[in-house]
């Protein structure tokens, strides 16, 4: 059986990536800047507009693609994507931080089901990794998951409504992460950050994989290209 597909729509692999790798990208953290964010009321805004906020809540820093760790990071990961999806490929890369005290949530279906040509397609089109850089739990804003919501349809505009938010808050779960492990989940699986009461941010490294046969469409479609300043 496929976890990704046919039961829970995700897994959890502990310490998969060694601390050096992730005491490295940590180390650089400084070099990050929001591309993307949200305030605590939801407000949203790109590149330049960010300023104009109330407040970040939350935020999506610049492509990490490129950065050595997170390429060796991929290596790693790679195995695992492959078992599920062997026509994966690595689409984009970034980390996003929560910010202290956020108490911001949405729950959603991701890339490439965010779309409205996708957004009902029950094959396994994409999944997404997320890198512990931290010891994670509900403490700190460990991700939630719904455990087997892959299996139903939810409406994009619908989530960005908070039309699920009662029901995701009933049935989620937050897989505690141990700092190196790797939560993969079905891009179908409603998800979502969730509050981080703690005094500090809380970073964490997303990789996106998609059916490779699909990634020339979804470009085309998806805005984190331009916010990241790729116009092509």
């Amino acid at each position: 059986m496929n976890e990704l597909i046919t039961g829970d729509g995700y897994i959890v692999v502990e310490k998969l990536i060694p601390d050096m790798l992730i005491d490295s990208i940590l180390a650089k953290q400084d070099t990050l800047h929001p591309v993307r964010a949200s305030s605590n009321t939801k407000k949203y805004a790109e590149r330049d507009e960010i300023k104009n906020l109330p407040n970040i809540s939350v935020w999506w820093s610049q492509m990490v693609m490129d950065w050595p760790e997170v390429i060796e990071i991929a290596k790693l990961i790679h195995p695992h994507i492959d078992a599920n999806l062997p026509e994966a490929v690595l689409y984009a890369s970034d980390i996003v931080v929560l910010e202290p005290h956020s108490k911001w949530f949405s729950p959603h279906i991701d890339t490439p089901h965010r779309f409205k040509a996708y957004n009902y397609n029950k094959n396994l089109l994409g999944i997404q990794a997320i890198v512990a850089l931290n010891d994670l739990d509900e403490s700190n804003g460990a991700t939630g998951v719904m455990p087997e919501s892959q299996l139903q349809d939810f409406n994009i505009n619908l989530c960005y409504q908070g039309l699920y938010n009662d029901m995701f808050m009933h049935r989620c779960v937050q897989p505690k992460l141990s700092k190196g492990s790797v939560l993969f989940y079905n891009c179908r699986l409603l998800h979502s950050s969730m509050p981080n009461p703690q005094d500090k941010a809380r970073p964490a490294l997303l990789l996106n994989y998609l059916n490779g046969s699909i990634i020339d469409d979804v470009k085309k479609l998806d805005n984190i290209w331009v916010s990241n300043g790729d116009n092509s």
